[in-house]
């Protein structure tokens, strides 16, 4: 790769006091190949000395920037914020736990840009996480795109290059269910997919629990598909036909009491759903923000800014009392 490659690398992290550092020497070594060069931090409200290890780096490191929420937003706000305040043409997200190894960023980065491409996935080979994350990851995976029709970079993880305007057309995206991967495509994006090695997290705790893992999946079905609603009224006619059957053919009790408990449990799986969907209409007319940024090193736009009532009316920030050390105007 070129030594003249323009590209932030992006790290969001929550609670990773026992990572953060050495993501910080791994990554540096890799990205501080390429002359225009910078690491930005994206602090997900953490609750831990995060935030404060992050600090110290940037003080003794010109080219380490970094944001910090006011609370826990989530990680694809995380990223959100990475991409809007990533000052390089190319964007690489990577891991703070290192389970994405920043040797690898090459290869993705190469083929965005001999290949003309807008974002690079990585399809992890040899995945090192918990059975219940990759059997997950796959199963939902497979669901999305064979059984509803979502168009997915398929076995695509978050280690990825991204074009950082094109990124930033994807956060721009009014949806009322913010996922990266099922967007991307939306807008007409260019994309491929590249294998690279996978390691065991360096240090901490996992943050995906089966809960976690399954909101996901439930969010990407329902935000991006209507076949879900054809499944279900397709799955509560053959229930009704097939309890009719039942009752008409043998008359037994017992049949007619295993026929309604059928049909009730048909009705409340299409109530839930029905259900799923108002939220994914409430969620896009909340009008409620992405994130909101507490600390920065670096300057923050004023939509993003907790701490935007202390501006004037011009729009820039008031001198003094603001923690961001300058705002957009």
């Amino acid at each position: 790769m070129p030594a003249t490659l323009s590209i932030t690398a992006m790290v969001p992290c929550y609670n990773e006091e026992e990572c953060i550092e050495q993501a910080y020497l791994e990554i540096r070594k890799e990205i501080y190949r390429y002359e225009d060069s910078e690491i930005l931090f994206v602090d997900d409200g953490s609750t831990d000395r995060t935030l404060e290890i992050i600090k110290r780096i940037a003080e003794s490191d010109s080219r380490v920037s970094y944001v910090s929420f006011a609370r826990n937003f989530g990680l694809e706000s995380a990223f959100t914020a990475g991409f809007a305040y990533a000052s390089k043409e190319w964007t690489v997200q990577l891991d703070a736990d290192l389970q994405s190894p920043p040797a690898e960023l090459h290869k993705l980065a190469q083929r965005a840009v001999e290949g003309g491409y807008d974002a690079v996935f990585a399809v992890r080979t040899a995945r090192r996480d918990p059975w219940h994350r990759r059997l997950g990851t796959r199963g939902h995976q497979a669901i999305a795109t064979r059984i509803l029709g979502i168009e997915l970079p398929v076995h695509a993880s978050v280690f990825r290059v991204v074009r950082t305007s094109v990124a930033r057309k994807v956060a721009e995206c009014k949806v009322s269910t913010p996922y990266f991967i099922a967007t991307l495509p939306l807008i007409g994006a260019r994309y491929t997919t590249v294998e690279t090695a996978h390691s065991a997290r360096s240090a901490g705790r996992g943050k995906w629990s089966l809960g976690k893992l399954f909101g996901h999946a439930i969010d990407l079905f329902v935000g991006f598909s209507y076949r879900p609603l054809v499944l279900v009224y397709l799955a509560a006619a053959g229930a009704a036909a097939a309890a009719a059957g039942l009752v008409l053919g043998h008359g037994d009790a017992r049949l007619l009491t295993a026929a309604s408990v059928v049909l009730h449990a048909v009705g409340l799986g299409t109530l839930a759903l029905f259900a799923r969907y108002l939220v994914r209409i409430m969620r896009g007319s909340a009008g409620l923000p992405r994130y909101q940024i507490r600390e920065a090193n670096v300057p923050v736009r004023p939509d993003d800014d907790l701490y935007a009532y202390r501006h004037e009316s011009t729009g820039r920030a008031t001198p003094g009392t603001v923690l961001q050390t300058g705002n957009l105007p």
